[in-house]
């Protein structure tokens, strides 16, 4: 082979081939012998080029009562969203499935509220297809000062959904006898903008 400063300088098109080594295939599983392969510049824009695109932004407007118990609820989002031909979809139940394969990040936002005085301990879980949990427990801990106050929890989890379907439901508990703990929204302003959800769900994809 000659050697690379030898060969002439162009410009670069989307058809162009570059020659690259297979170490993975398109579900992540390792190529045997690792061959050397042509790719086009056009597929490896695309690559480049992938981002996270919402599929799903879902809210409850309620309050949510998880109870004081070790069993704890699943959590709703208002009302049904998407069909089987959707990447992911959800029910009145709070059931998410995922239809297609691939990387989705999921984004849970809540508004917590206690009576005043008390300290509050409310626990989050992903459960997949009713029986596993996936990923960690989330906590969260916090002295209640006001009726009205409301403490926002964050939950963002990565989910790699190579088998679909596959569904998924958002647990709430609060395990403190006597410490009654909602999750709340909260009333804006007419001219504002929107109301707060005590809830919310937002599942994005990578495309």
């Amino acid at each position: 082979m000659a050697i690379i400063s030898s060969y002439p300088v162009s410009t670069p098109q989307l058809a162009d081939q570059v020659l690259g080594t297979n170490t993975v295939d398109a579900s992540g599983s390792a190529v045997i012998g690792n061959p050397t392969v042509q790719y086009t510049l056009s597929s490896v824009k695309t690559l480049v080029d992938q981002h996270y695109k919402e599929k799903l932004s879902a809210s409850n407007t309620g309050t949510i009562t998880p109870g004081n118990n070790n069993t704890g609820l699943i959590l709703t989002f208002g009302a049904a969203q998407g069909t089987l031909s959707s990447d992911v979809m959800i029910d009145v139940n709070g059931k998410v499935t995922f239809n297609k394969e691939g990387s989705y990040i999921v984004q849970q936002v809540y508004y917590a509220q206690a009576t005043s005085g008390n300290n509050i301990i409310l626990n989050f879980k992903t459960v997949q297809d009713g029986t596993t949990q996936v990923g960690p427990t989330s906590i969260v801990k916090f002295l209640s000062n006001s009726t009205t106050a409301r403490e926002r929890i964050n939950i963002t989890s990565y989910i790699d959904v190579s088998i679909s379907p596959v569904y998924y439901n958002f647990w709430v508990q609060n395990p403190t006898s006597g410490a009654v703990a909602t999750l709340q929204p909260e009333s804006t302003a007419a001219s504002w903008g929107t109301d707060v959800p005590s809830a919310q769900l937002i599942i994005t994809k990578l495309i």
